[in-house]
């Protein structure tokens, strides 16, 4: 067992050749240094002792073990073993990645202070002066109060017992703060159960402990949860985008439907249109912006808080600009369309391109409303490529082709609305349209990239 409780119930050594005698202060203190030195080396510590069992114990091992504080008594040392246990070398890069994205990292071992201390050094844990080591010894001798305000200096807790995991997640909850704890073992399942994310070895661990955790690492690694963090950060942040851009589709549509009676207009989309819109901002939007590649910078920025919201400021902001520039488009689109009945054409060889034959409920042409239909659509293609950022200092624009499908997903959008145009007729209330309207639909929708970018630079200046 444990070097310091062993030696401490042994009064007699074994020697070399097997023979048993009194064991002296000196010899004693011999065998604590090299076990001190053993423990500077990151040594794992294990000694050994022996009992005579008298001829008349029991056999039974509930009644033996019964006697056990009697037999466990004046034992004779035999030696200690100093096991070696090299870490991973993919540690300290994490310890550090985990500093970088705002995440404490603290070390609950049943290791010697000394050992624990070493090891904490070689990762990278102990960095600092300030940085607070306790035993469990020390540790239950103070108060929560005391802790509480040791806890942000507390880098490691030596020679730890049971309960010592599960009243250091308790006072970390009291500072509202969102506690992972790792753990292996069936006293590890109060701990594991009782934090916010409790993380199961997968090899060395119990059955106990992963079915009280709520994720399990397969190769028990530390550098696995760094890497969940990664992902995890990852994932928030694409379904984020998908937020944004579904908030501005939503946002602008119903601006659209409000403010067109006041200037005696009608959004002129049918139902097929609008559902065709719903398929856009759902399913595409969100296989486009889901499937976002993770940025290596999602570790240096700080974790989230538990009350933070999902839907951001500079979020917030991102889509009212983006839908207020679509509303102010889109229905001075429909005022100009209304306001020039009988307008020339204005690309050779496409015909008049507000006018056309027949009109609808809202009182456009076929094709105007074909053109209004196809405008808010490409409109929300180019405004994928925004959703991409949303954060001021980042742009939508950078590494464009680093997701491939987003770039597929939005060719499949432009297919899929020329087929639509092209061979929709009555069923979508649409006619053809030309080469040259599309390019210029293409090249004036690219608008609200241009906008997106100008106000993110000016916000950006003013922050």
């Amino acid at each position: 067992g444990a070097p310091e409780r062993i030696l401490e119930a042994c009064a007699k050594t074994m020697c070399d050749d097997g023979t048993v005698s009194p064991w002296s202060a000196d010899e004693k203190k011999a065998v604590e240094g090299m076990l001190h030195e053993a423990t500077k080396e990151a040594m794992r510590t294990l000694a050994f002792a022996v009992a005579v069992v008298p001829l008349e114990a029991p056999i039974d091992p509930e009644k033996l073990r019964e006697r056990r504080a009697d037999l466990e008594r004046e034992l004779t040392y035999v030696g200690f073993a100093a096991i070696p246990d090299p870490l991973r070398p993919d540690v300290r890069e994490a310890i550090d990645d985990c500093r970088s994205a705002g995440i404490k990292v603290q070390m609950i071992t049943g290791d010697t202070i000394e050992t624990a201390r070493a090891i904490g050094r070689d990762i990278g844990l102990l960095t600092g002066k300030d940085d607070l080591v306790l035993t469990s010894a020390d540790f239950n001798a103070m108060t929560d109060d005391e802790l509480l305000e040791a806890m942000p200096r507390l880098r490691i807790l030596a020679r730890a017992q049971p309960l010592d995991k599960l009243r250091m997640v308790k006072l970390h909850q009291r500072r509202g703060e969102v506690v992972a704890v790792t753990g292996d073992g069936t006293n590890d399942a109060p701990a594991l159960k009782q934090a916010d994310v409790g993380l199961a070895m997968g090899r060395a661990g119990t059955e106990v402990a992963k079915e009280a955790s709520k994720i399990i690492l397969l190769d028990d690694a530390f550098a696995t949860i760094v890497k969940a963090v990664f992902w995890g950060r990852a994932l928030y942040e694409n379904i984020q985008r998908f937020i944004q851009f579904q908030l501005t589709i939503n946002a602008s549509a119903l601006g659209i439907a409000f403010l067109a009676p006041f200037f005696g207009l009608q959004a002129p989309f049918t139902v097929l249109q609008f559902l065709w819109i719903n398929v856009i901002m759902d399913t595409f939007a969100s296989l486009a912006l889901c499937s976002e590649p993770p940025r290596r910078e999602l570790m240096r920025l700080p974790p989230k808080k538990r009350d933070e919201p999902i839907l951001t400021q500079q979020m917030r902001v991102n889509l009212l600009l983006t839908a207020g520039f679509y509303v102010a488009v889109m229905v001075g689109l429909l005022l100009l369309m209304r306001g020039t009945p009988a307008a020339p054409g204005l690309f050779a060889g496409t015909g008049p391109w507000l006018t056309g034959e027949g009109g609808d409920a809202a009182g456009l042409t076929l094709r105007q409303a074909t053109i209004f239909f196809t405008v808010y659509v490409i409109f929300q293609v180019w405004n994928m490529f925004n959703c991409r950022s949303i954060r001021i200092a980042s742009s939508g624009l950078r590494n464009p082709f680093a997701n491939r499908i987003l770039l597929g997903v939005l060719a499949l959008i432009l297919v899929c609305q020329a087929l639509i145009v092209t061979f929709g007729g009555s069923i979508f209330q649409v006619e053809p349209l030309g080469l040259v309207d599309w390019l210029w639909i293409a090249a004036g929708t690219f608008s609200v990239i241009v906008f997106s970018e100008a106000t993110r630079l000016v916000r950006l200046g003013l922050s």
